[in-house]
């Protein structure tokens, strides 16, 4: 199993491929979308399933449960980049859900922190912001900084040693919203996104299916499939959501 520096290490070298900053927060879908040029996002309602993600060629495809709270939203879809990107995984899906860990997903949690939040980005915070304890509203200013879910900041201060594991639960068990509304913060990072039970596909999948079908690679079957797949009930039916 890799170890926790290594795993940084990755998620470091990743932000840098993507022209991102290593000590800042930063949006996930806008530079993965421009450098990954055969990555296609898919958001859509799922039953017991966080994300998913299918390697297959040049055929990359994240799926994430569009009704996930937005920090969760946002770890998932970083911890699927590690299974497509960094284990490089080729072949049939790989489903996560919150009831298997095995080393491969404890990895993949590990790499969407340090991904969403470098070691490097923590320290500088720590050392701007003059932290040396993290009482409950540090928390939440920082994982709002970071937008990173809740859960996960905690886990990962626990893990730096910086809160101990009495601390941690006390601060898992609170009402995070009414938290964070005392100090006058948004709250939106603990709500689910404008995706909630909206199906929502993003790259370059329906390129893929107009160029095919531009060059009458397809037959009509299979392009009403490979569009049903992709969640376009509105370009297969000819309604409006």
């Amino acid at each position: 199993m890799k170890n926790e520096k290594t795993l940084n290490k990755y998620a470091v070298d990743l932000r840098e491929k993507l022209g991102l900053s290593i000590t800042e927060p930063i949006k996930i879908i806008p530079p993965l979308l421009s450098n990954l040029s055969e990555l296609t996002l898919v958001f859509t309602p799922m039953a017991d399933t966080s994300g998913l993600c299918i390697n297959d060629g040049d055929i990359q495809i994240i799926g994430i449960n569009s009704n996930l709270r937005k920090g969760r939203l946002r770890f998932t879809l970083a911890h699927e980049l590690y299974h497509l990107l960094i284990e490089k995984t080729t072949g049939e899906p790989i489903i996560c859900n919150n009831f298997i860990k095995n080393d491969s997903e404890i990895e993949a949690d590990s790499f969407a922190s340090y991904f969403l939040m470098p070691n490097e980005g923590l320290d500088y915070y720590e050392t701007v912001n003059n932290i040396n304890n993290w009482d409950l509203p540090s928390i939440i200013y920082a994982e709002q900084y970071f937008q990173i879910s809740h859960d996960a900041f905690l886990v990962r201060l626990e893990k730096r040693k910086k809160l101990s594991k009495r601390d941690k639960n006390l601060f898992s068990n609170v009402a995070i919203t009414s938290e964070a509304k005392k100090l006058n913060l948004s709250i939106g990072l603990y709500l689910p996104t404008q995706w909630e039970n909206e199906n929502i596909v993003l790259g370059n999948y329906l390129e893929r299916i107009k160029f095919l079908d531009s060059h009458n690679a397809l037959k009509r079957g299979k392009k009403r499939k490979l569009l049903l797949d992709g969640f376009k009930w509105d370009l297969v039916f000819n309604i409006e959501k």
